[in-house]
């Protein structure tokens, strides 16, 4: 076999984000944001967000920052870098269930649910 490493800390759902030599992803049950060396696996940090919720969406990297989207709507902005840092907490709170991934449209972002398409733009 080929495999350089396993780990016990992935997610069933959302995939992970390969940026300057690390991964980022998180457990989508637990609220639990992690990084780890892609190179060999050690986790460099595993963190609980506050008030998380179900992570089914896997996480957009755009312009250095994370971001996680939660099946409940709120979107956790954290520094693409090994050391965490959590930026803001947006929350769109209508009731409805976010299981897509968020997706980057030029100076824009798309967030889908069961029930509505946003269209984010930063102020």
């Amino acid at each position: 076999t080929h495999r350089l490493w396993t780990s016990n800390k992935g997610s069933n759902v959302a995939s992970p984000v390969l940026h300057k030599g690390h991964l980022y992803w998180t457990h989508e049950q637990q609220g639990i944001a992690y990084c780890a060396k892609a190179d060999t696996g050690v986790i460099v940090y595993e963190e609980r967000l506050p008030r998380a919720g179900q992570f089914y969406a896997s996480a957009l990297l755009a312009d250095g920052r994370l971001h996680y989207l939660t099946r409940e709507g709120k979107t956790f902005v954290i520094a693409a870098q090994p050391n965490f840092r959590q930026l803001a907490v947006n929350d769109l709170s209508d009731r409805s269930i976010f299981n897509a991934s968020p997706v980057p449209a030029k100076d824009k972002l798309l967030i889908r649910s069961d029930k509505f398409l946003y269209c984010l733009q930063a102020k």
